[in-house]
């Protein structure tokens, strides 16, 4: 889990960096930085599914609903990062190819809502799964904490953040 939350981590921190860059050179490192991530992120899930089954077995828990949320939830965000976000995150590395001054596409393309909303809707999934496995609740208080991570991290990823140029705006 720990591998899982620093590959969550190193891509929030990227595509903070891209966005925070004035120029392309400034925005590259970051990149590379996420490109490592999905091997990073695939490594670690691989690890929590295979260790997981095997204690699982082992203790004799795998039939238990919070174990089944677990894997859902892995599933599910397994989902979000892959086929979901595949698309923005390509058309992210492709503006990175763009010569010269891409910078504002560039961050155009970090700006993405749905690598956004599928970093937090991981996050959120992940910290479900901790939750899982420390309350190891029942059937429906572990699909309802599913369904509320999900609703309140839509919600919150509608809200729209004041750009740093707005915020200083009010203030004069």
């Amino acid at each position: 889990m720990l591998a899982l939350f620093v590959g969550l981590g190193l891509e929030w921190i990227g595509l903070d960096g891209i966005q925070r860059s004035t120029t392309r050179a400034e925005a590259l490192p970051w990149l590379r930085l996420i490109a490592i991530v999905p091997r990073l992120f695939g490594t670690a899930l691989a690890a929590i599914v295979v260790s997981g089954f095997y204690l699982g077995a082992r203790v004799g828990v795998l039939g238990n609903d919070w174990m089944r949320a677990s894997y859902g939830a892995l599933l599910l965000m397994a989902i979000v990062s892959g086929p979901v976000s595949r698309s923005p995150m390509r058309a992210l590395k492709r503006m990175a190819d763009v010569p010269a001054d891409g910078t504002v596409a560039l961050r155009a393309a970090a700006a993405n809502p749905i690598l956004r909303l599928s970093l937090r809707i991981r996050i959120a999934f992940g910290l479900a799964i901790v939750f899982f496995m420390i309350a190891k609740p029942a059937a429906g208080e572990s699909l309802l904490v599913l369904a509320l991570a999900s609703m309140v991290t839509i919600a919150t990823s509608l809200t729209r953040r004041p750009t740093r140029s707005t915020a200083v705006q009010g203030y004069r």
